[in-house]
């Protein structure tokens, strides 16, 4: 046997285990903090939106892509099969989303020959600690599916380049087709990571060999990425296939969310917002990509520049955009982390005191990014003075909706339950199948009925309008937003 093919000795194994021991000790814990209690709040208002749509299904009703009020079909189809199989609940509902963003974690290993075990290993613990991906990764939110294939998408990409392998340029293509029916601001991700690429290679070789880069592919490979990028987009565009029109609302849906992003459409913020939301939460991170970027700047690393230039450009291109929520700055931690892990790859090199030097601010810096997490997503969830919650859903909505399913529960079978609330979400997920359950936001000319759920702002309308008894009792459905309910006196007389 040749030397080169003899086993390592048992030592050997012992120490590459110990070295990689760090790095599935951050994915156990990101595991851990996205999975812990993932019903301890109710859900939000975006998060019953979606509930809502991801069921659908198994009430015999079809998903179709609607390109003015909601964002791509990949979120409803993944989530389906977990509630068809798991029941529905806030804890299935929020579980799609806590296992991809755990799985951001070993989604790094791709990406082990750029920024080194040790460069993997502290981007794993910033991603595991990351206030903002912990946060959101408890959410059924769209964001984290973005960050995740964008992730991958990277990362196929990236050994795509280094081993030439069509396989892997195949697997980008179908990252790619994914990513696509996410969010639609998947452009605005693919339009930066472009830029950057271009950029990083200029700054690295002094030129943008472009034919280097696609290298001399087999005959096909072209076509075949390009069905790899095309089957997953049009299979859940059109639902598949069972709304054909969906393909070209993928289009037209830039139309109308370029406008909203313009405009604010109600969440528009200064142009500041992100540059203090990450540096309240995402400070060791930021520090961190900072000094990594710099570092590949000076060394002309190409994969390093990349990631610098990504994360400024994401950073840049949201604070341009008026609409703003806090979400969104997951397309700029991403980058920032795999920017920090070459930071590490480099201090790797240092002499032991260096290393050191860094270690020790590095590890506390984690036990306090890991606390921030704590904070935001088990004790002060509903504190809208952070800026990680946003429109954050009241507990008291739970007694809300327990004590007009118990109300209804009394109703004949021709008493009705109306949600007469602005912005009622996730009220309606929650009383969802409730006999007559009837849903506006503003008050109808004959109000009556056993069960009403009114936003307190239209109370004064209501109550002249009424021509029965009610006992009537108030709920904070969110910050500033309070309801009432009206439950009728005659119910289960």
């Amino acid at each position: 046997m040749e030397a080169s093919a003899r086993p390592e000795p048992r030592g050997g194994n012992w120490a590459a285990a110990v070295r990689w021991l760090p790095f599935w000790t951050a994915f156990a814990v990101a595991l851990a903090l996205r999975l812990a209690w993932l019903d301890l709040r109710p859900l939000h208002h975006d998060e019953g939106v979606n509930a809502w749509i991801a069921s659908r299904p198994l009430e015999g009703f079809g998903i179709a892509y609607d390109p003015v009020n909601f964002h791509g079909p990949f979120l409803f189809f993944l989530v389906l099969p977990f509630l068809g199989v798991l029941g529905t609940s806030d804890l299935v509902l929020r579980l799609p989303a806590a296992l991809v963003s755990a799985a951001m974690v070993p989604l790094l290993l791709p990406l082990r020959r750029r920024l080194g075990l040790a460069g993997i290993t502290a981007a794993a613990w910033l991603l595991a600690l990351s206030p903002s991906f912990v946060a959101y990764g408890r959410n059924l939110i769209h964001e984290t599916f973005l960050a995740a294939l964008t992730l991958a998408l990277v990362a196929a990409a990236a050994s795509w380049l280094e081993e030439r392998r069509e396989q892997r340029l195949i697997l980008a293509a179908f990252c790619l087709g994914l990513l696509a029916t996410v969010k639609e601001t998947w452009v605005l991700t693919v339009t930066v990571l472009a830029i950057a690429a271009v950029l990083a290679r200029l700054w690295a070789r002094g030129r943008p060999d472009l034919r280097e880069l696609w290298g001399a592919p087999r005959k096909g490979t072209a076509w075949r990425a390009a069905a790899a990028f095309g089957i997953p987009y049009v299979f859940l565009y059109t639902s598949f296939f069972t709304a054909p029109r969906g393909v070209i609302d993928s289009v037209r849906t830039f139309l109308f969310w370029a406008d909203r992003g313009l405009g604010g459409a109600g969440h528009g913020k200064p142009w500041a917002y992100f540059p203090r939301l990450l540096l309240s939460f995402e400070t060791v991170t930021v520090a961190c990509a900072v000094a990594g970027g710099l570092l590949a700047l000076r060394k002309r690393d190409a994969f390093g520049v990349f990631c610098a230039l990504w994360a400024a450009g994401q950073l840049a291109a949201y604070s341009l955009l008026t609409y703003k929520t806090p979400w969104l700055a997951l397309n700029m931690v991403l980058p920032a982390v795999l920017a920090a892990g070459l930071l590490f790859r480099e201090a790797w090199r240092w002499r032991r005191p260096w290393r050191w030097a860094l270690a020790v601010p590095f590890v506390l810096g984690l036990a306090w990014s890991g606390w921030r997490a704590v904070e935001v997503s088990f004790f002060r969830f509903e504190d809208s003075r952070l800026s990680l919650v946003y429109v954050p859903t009241s507990p008291e909505v739970r007694a809300l909706v327990a004590d007009v399913r118990e109300a209804a529960r009394r109703l004949p079978p021709e008493g009705s339950v109306r949600i007469l609330v602005r912005y009622a979400w996730p009220l309606p997920w929650y009383l969802n199948g409730l006999p007559g359950l009837q849903y506006d936001n503003k008050i109808p000319p004959a109000p009556d009925g056993g069960v009403l759920v009114v936003d307190k702002e239209l109370e004064g309308k209501l109550r002249p309008l009424l021509k029965q008894r009610y006992q009537r009792r108030e709920y904070l459905l969110r910050p500033g937003k309070v309801v009432v309910v009206y439950v009728n006196k005659g119910v289960g007389s």
